[in-house]
């Protein structure tokens, strides 16, 4: 069996044909319109041309409910609201078709081939512009009342008498522009200068060599994701935490996340348990995989 599968991001959409075991047999990406929903549709419709398949599986941004197939909003895709989705695509290609949200696709392909194998009860973070997550419990993933269950980014980090606003939500304190801020902060340099030369790879490696800014940088930066990560223990209390995204390869990262969730503990806190962490097994193919495994499984529970 051969299943067209595709990865919806603000920037590219990633394809893959791929077999009912994860199989990668051809693969590519092209930059993802978003404009209107229309050209959305044309690239489908090239990817499906250049090769027949026996199903369709999407990987998507935002607020979905994936055994409906229904998407309430579309991350960058603002074109995308309140649409009937999978109705929309059946109409386009005469093959079984799902699609679910792109950090819960994440988190099942660790459910299925990764590091939540061996657990029942799990919390997938997925660190990129925002703060991604899912949730699994027993198994499955929590998808919650109004599809809203794993939306780290919206949590408030700051409780105090000022309203609500994004600038103190998980999204802008732990992800990545908050990272380039903290180390532009770090350097005395412009956000511009710290996102051109000292983001990514060559920051950590700064850090490697002993760099103090840089180190300093990203315990800054690693101490507001160990708040976040102890917070949701405390309401979830999962077997493990799997923290995914580009940055989650970097050794050093993984290690800080620990260090800062040990101080927190040692403080007044040492009595509990740590979290267990652990990177994701699947990077750049996760969300691929996790569609697949969502596709297998709306199929075999439709019968």
């Amino acid at each position: 069996m051969n299943i067209l599968v595709i990865d919806v991001g603000g920037t590219f959409i990633k394809y893959a044909w791929m077999n009912e075991n994860a199989q990668i047999l051809d693969r590519g990406k092209v930059p993802t319109p978003l404009d209107c929903l229309d050209s959305f549709l044309e690239i489908l419709e090239n990817l499906w041309n250049l090769k027949k398949a026996d199903g369709i599986a999407l990987s998507m941004p935002g607020m979905i409910d994936g055994d409906r197939g229904f998407m309430y909003t579309g991350g960058a895709l603002k074109y995308i609201r309140n649409l009937e989705m999978i109705t929309i695509l059946q109409k386009y290609f005469p093959v079984p078709v799902a699609l679910q949200n792109d950090a819960k696709c994440a988190a099942l392909a660790e459910v299925w081939k990764g590091n939540l194998s061996d657990c029942e009860n799990g919390v997938v973070l997925v660190c990129g512009t925002g703060i991604g997550g899912a949730i699994v419990y027993k198994g499955e993933i929590l998808q919650g009342e109004h599809f809203m269950a794993g939306e780290f980014s919206y949590i408030q980090t700051v409780m105090n008498d000022m309203e609500f606003d994004l600038e103190y939500s998980a999204a802008c304190q732990c992800g990545a522009k908050s990272l380039t801020k903290l180390v532009a902060d770090s350097y005395g340099i412009s956000l511009e200068e710290a996102e051109k030369n000292y983001t990514g790879e060559s920051l950590f490696k700064r850090a490697e060599g002993g760099e103090e800014r840089a180190i300093h940088a990203i315990r800054l930066f690693t101490r507001r994701l160990a708040i976040l990560i102890s917070n949701l223990q405390f309401i979830f209390d999962p077997q493990k935490f799997l923290i995914g995204g580009g940055i989650s390869i970097q050794p050093l990262f993984l290690k800080f996340v620990k260090d800062e969730l040990k101080k927190i503990r040692e403080r007044n806190l040492e009595e509990l348990p740590l979290p267990e962490i652990e990177a994701c097994k699947f990077y750049n193919d996760a969300n691929l995989l996790g569609a697949l495994y969502w596709w297998k499984k709306q199929q075999k529970d439709s019968y």
